[in-house]
């Protein structure tokens, strides 16, 4: 059991590898009280996901007239799912014709501000703790880079707290 994690939580759940869905924000004028949307299996798909992520963007944001409208016709979304992009180093440009930047499949944001961000999460722990508190941990891979040795990428762990 991970020593970080106080003793007095009732529940704890772990997972290897995840898709977290959040919210998130830039400026308090745009800020969101419960950044978490939502938490989903690895296996799913890229695909299945710009599905989910859409339908909670249109869900949150759209009139009740405009979601029947979208039910019907998907296109008539304002924002659409952007893949995040990969960037990729100057000898792999060069060597097989690639573009300095690539869609990366597992990191795609919808909306504008606020947006909802989906990504593959790692280590992915959550507890609730007695005064009903719940915790979120994980880390990502950041600035991620495509080189001639493979992807290139940081860890950074991160925390979210949401009260019941």
């Amino acid at each position: 059991m991970n020593t970080d994690i106080p003793s007095t939580n009732r529940t704890l759940q772990k997972v290897k590898r995840a898709w977290l869905i959040t919210w998130e924000f830039a400026g308090n004028h745009a800020a969101i009280n419960d950044k978490f949307a939502a938490i989903i299996s690895w296996r799913f798909s890229d695909r299945k996901i710009r599905e989910i992520v859409e339908q909670i963007y249109v869900s949150e944001f759209l009139s009740l007239p405009e979601q029947i409208a979208y039910s019907k016709n998907k296109r008539i979304c304002p924002h659409k799912v952007q893949y995040s992009m990969l960037s990729v180093s100057k000898e792999l440009q060069e060597s097989n014709s690639l573009p300095s930047q690539i869609p990366f499949a597992e990191s795609m944001i919808i909306g504008g501000n606020p947006w909802l961000w989906a990504r593959i999460v790692y280590d992915l722990e959550a507890w609730i703790e007695e005064g009903f508190t719940q915790h979120l941990k994980w880390k990502e891979r950041e600035e991620l880079f495509w080189g001639i040795n493979g992807v290139k990428f940081e860890w950074r762990e991160y925390h979210l707290n949401r009260d019941v």
